[in-house]
């Protein structure tokens, strides 16, 4: 009877422990940044996509597995590819992608025969694939094109891959793989290390080509602008010389007239007049300097009479 006391309690706090750890079994929670698939027997039953406190069965009838569902950065290996017109170029792409349907996801990136699901493996297995989906999606477009169109110094990188190819990688990504491809761009677009050197001279020798073609026909053209500015400086100066002599020419005839005009009024004080003007142009400051002569003339001479005497 002591015995059966005994045990009892002892019966009591087992069965308690074991709904207990049936309860917590059968609880679990899912974290905003998380989607969860619930699965029975290994076959996915369904998505939980709401973060909250969400009930099961115990296991091992129902097993849960979470995914990140925030986005990732996937950079793909170095490859190299053929261009149209058979040079070969590195490419470097990264995606941005994150999971969109868990049970797919799951189903694409499970192995075989594995019964402990871990989200790091699932993950491995999928950027995988998806590395090798980019990568081949962008070597089949950007073989399309000339070496020269790809490596041209205007070019912009997010151009070179046509609106289409994004587009096929996010439609065949989510139809197999259940992932959302929310970007594809070009990481590196360049040249194999054992040919990039010739490749460079070579692009470097075109430059210089064309740079001196340009500096040529500046050069033309500036010679031919000069000889055109040259000809119409002569043609303005040309122009006023004769402008001017006109000028000058109408200014002597204006002079004789006024000269003939004074003679004819006063021929005496006209006289007088031409006589101060020839003294003024013989009476000339000789300092020695310049090599001039002294002219001694008797003070009786015509030229000097204007200065002897005043006009009647």
């Amino acid at each position: 009877m002591n015995k059966l006391q005994f045990g009892t309690p002892t019966i009591a706090a087992a069965a308690g422990l074991v709904l207990l750890l049936l309860g917590g079994a059968s609880v679990y929670t899912v974290d905003a940044r998380e989607v969860a698939v619930v699965l029975s027997f290994g076959a996915p039953v369904r998505t939980v996509t709401e973060p909250g406190l969400y009930v099961k069965a115990p296991w091992p009838l129902h097993d849960v597995v979470r995914f990140d569902r925030r986005a990732r950065v996937l950079v793909a290996p170095p490859s190299e590819l053929l261009t149209q017109d058979k040079k070969n170029l590195v490419v470097e792409a990264f995606t941005l992608w994150r999971v969109e349907d868990p049970q797919r996801f799951l189903e694409a990136f499970r192995s075989p025969g594995v019964d402990v699901v871990r989200w790091e493996d699932l993950v491995a297995a999928a950027e995988l694939r998806l590395g090798d989906l980019v990568t081949s999606r962008i070597a089949g477009a950007l073989g399309k094109k000339e070496f020269t169109e790809l490596l041209a110094v205007e070019t912009n990188t997010v151009e070179l891959l046509p609106a289409e190819v994004p587009q096929a990688i996010t439609a065949h990504a989510a139809e197999r793989f259940g992932i959302g491809v929310l970007d594809v761009r070009l990481r590196h677009l360049g040249l194999p290390l054992q040919n990039e050197q010739s490749i460079y001279e070579r692009m470097r020798a075109e430059r210089k080509r064309i740079a001196n073609a340009y500096r040529s026909e500046g050069e033309e053209q500036a010679t031919t602008i000069r000889a055109r500015a040259d000809r119409e400086a002569a043609e303005i100066l040309a122009e006023a010389d004769r402008d001017a002599a006109e000028i000058a020419a109408e200014a002597e005839a204006a002079a004789a007239r006024l000269y003939a005009e004074t003679f004819r009024k006063d021929p005496e004080f006209y006289r007088y007049l031409r006589s101060l003007d020839a003294l003024e142009d013989v009476l000339v400051p000789v300092d020695g300097s310049d090599g001039s002569a002294v002219l001694v003339l008797d003070s009786d001479s015509d030229i000097f009479q204007p200065l002897t005497r005043s006009p009647q």
